[in-house]
């Protein structure tokens, strides 16, 4: 895209209003959006773009569960809701209006009672489970909209649901969208955590939240601080080491008496994934299943029945147990060579090069990182709170007060809507088991640019950026050879498919830099006279902040290994 055919609605001059976020002003200047009244924004094509990249990234994941997009009406009949009592429940956050024949409609704020409805009566087949998701925008009559696009009346979300023929299957499938979400939230680029949380207006049984660290933040999370520090809420966030070479180490040969409790002397204890191995019982078959939690924290039994909630019995395995069964003699345990399933408690989720156990007597691995060289099916809070093993109250401080921003949120919902909505001629006997996972694209925005930003202007991530690069050619119409240059490397690029934005205006280098950073352009490719007499380009990478100098002849293959 080149900019005499792009505008780039940026503001040089914003008035700071203390009733403004800091994001919200970024926002403006960098021609993102633009309020239209309290709560409501209109998206420019930069913001679009952006909306665009992440509902890709979206989609993707989703597709992979073999979902099928669909699109309900906004605007729907205030019959379906009232059905499930929601219509009670949302009272004045709902968006009630009237037809001209006095018929009473609604603005959506979520479809659970639409989408059960046409799987209720619409489909026969018994081939399940079924997942149909959309992105879309919703609405809720906020009583005080605040942080724009944060809580805001009209906002955009992706909304999927799942149906099941029997529990079995939507436990899976609950796990496996706990995993997908992750994933999706990684290649975006953003630090997250999630917890249990309760299932409010929308029911069911189960339900989890993803939140993000955020001084503007509008749901509050408490943590108890020690005076250690060692698992404070920082450790729920990215830690942004670089991955280091997986290794097992042997330890000295010593007792295991010795060996136990001159651990501390021995390795970084702080550091230490301890393996736990439980059995839980159903009333058809029983299982195994690896928890993997910090060296210091104790399982709680109580926490693991929610995690598993139909379950009739679970039971911590000994170590005599474990290793008559597996025939180890090792002091600590870990889920390699072995095909159990493997959960996690939430305070490890992002803990990188790790210490573990090996199965193997007097030796450890170290440098394990998930994903890599240990895969998990989910994150749960499994532990005990950590004063179990501090006896000096003198230790712990008072809670300490979080603000979080809520970005996504999952239900199981079980068989209710499907109860209400059943066609009992179609499935006679038959029980329809449902789950619903939602994403909010906008309140994800926000995050994003709170995190991504230098104060002064916005660093998009490359996952989801408007404009992977920006070329910049100084005094292009007065010089043939830039002109060149510049024309040969947006055209390779456009061949390529990669997103570029070309600045062929006739202004100052500095009127352009300084567009391009607001606007949010992660890399900028400046071509100068200067520089091509040596046989040079400058590459300002905005979110590493460093400049390399690239040249002409590598061009191109330094943007194909960049951007491919």
């Amino acid at each position: 895209m080149k900019t005499q055919k792009y505008y780039l609605f940026t503001k040089r001059n914003i008035v700071n209003n203390s009733n403004k976020s800091k994001i919200y002003n970024l926002m403006i200047k960098g021609g993102l959006i633009r309020k239209l009244s309290s709560g409501i924004y209109i998206w420019l094509p930069n913001g679009l773009k952006v909306i665009n990249n992440i509902n890709k990234i979206i989609r993707k994941y989703m597709n992979k569960l073999d979902g099928i997009e669909i699109y309900i009406p906004i605007l729907q009949n205030s019959n379906f809701i009232k059905k499930s009592n929601r219509y009670n429940l949302y009272g004045k956050e709902l968006f009630k209006l009237y037809n001209r024949y006095n018929k009473l409609f609604i603005l959506s704020p979520t479809n659970e009672e639409i989408i059960t409805n046409i799987i209720c009566n619409e489909i026969k087949d018994s081939f399940y489970p079924k997942f149909y998701y959309q992105i879309q925008s919703k609405f809720r009559d906020e009583i005080r909209p605040r942080y724009n696009i944060l809580r805001s009346i009209e906002f955009i979300m992706k909304e999927g649901y799942s149906f099941h023929n029997c529990i079995k299957s939507l436990d899976k499938f609950y796990e496996d969208m706990l995993l997908v979400y992750k994933n999706i939230f990684y290649d975006i680029g953003i630090d997250f955590f999630y917890k249990e949380a309760k299932c409010g207006n929308i029911g069911g049984i189960l339900s989890h939240e993803f939140h993000i660290n955020s001084f503007y933040g509008d749901s509050k999370i408490y943590y108890y601080k020690y005076i250690n520090n060692i698992f404070n809420c920082s450790l729920y966030f990215k830690n942004k080491n670089k991955i280091n070479n997986f290794r097992k180490i042997k330890l000295f040969n010593i007792s295991k008496y010795l060996l136990k409790n001159k651990i501390k002397n021995i390795i970084n204890i702080n550091f230490f994934v301890k393996t736990i191995l439980i059995k839980i019982y159903t009333s058809k078959y029983n299982s195994l299943v690896f928890v993997l939690i910090p060296y210091k924290k104790k399982i709680d039994i109580n926490k693991l029945y929610k995690i598993f909630p139909f379950i009739i019995n679970i039971k911590i395995l000994k170590e005599n147990y474990i290793n008559k069964k597996f025939n180890l003699k090792s002091i600590f345990i870990c889920p390699f060579g072995y095909f159990y399933q493997i959960i996690a408690d939430y305070s490890i989720m992002n803990w990188k090069n790790f210490i573990f156990g090996s199965n193997i007597k007097n030796s450890i691995y170290y440098n394990v990182n998930f994903f890599i060289n240990v895969n998990v099916s989910g994150f749960f809070d499994i532990c005990k709170n950590i004063s179990f093993y501090i006896k000096d109250k003198k230790h712990i401080n008072k809670k300490e007060k979080y603000n979080t921003i809520e970005i996504a949120h999952i239900f199981k919902l079980m068989d209710y809507y499907p109860n209400i909505f059943i066609n009992k001629n179609i499935f006679l006997n038959k029980k329809i088991y449902m789950g619903c996972y939602g994403i909010g694209i906008t309140r994800l925005i926000f995050s994003i640019i709170e995190k991504y930003n230098n104060n002064n202007s916005i660093i998009l991530p490359l996952s989801i950026s408007h404009f992977k690069i920006g070329l910049i050619p100084i005094n292009m119409y007065n010089n043939t050879n830039v002109y060149n240059i510049s024309f040969k490397i947006y055209n390779f690029l456009l061949l390529n498919k990669i997103d570029v934005l070309f600045d062929n205006r006739k202004l100052y280098i500095g009127n352009m830099l300084t567009d391009f950073d607001f606007i949010g352009i992660p890399n900028i490719l400046i071509i100068s006279d200067r520089m091509l007499s040596l046989n040079l380009l400058e590459f300002r990478d905005r979110l590493n902040n460093n400049i390399k100098y690239i040249s002409v002849y590598d061009i191109f293959n330094f943007l194909l290994k960049k951007y491919k």
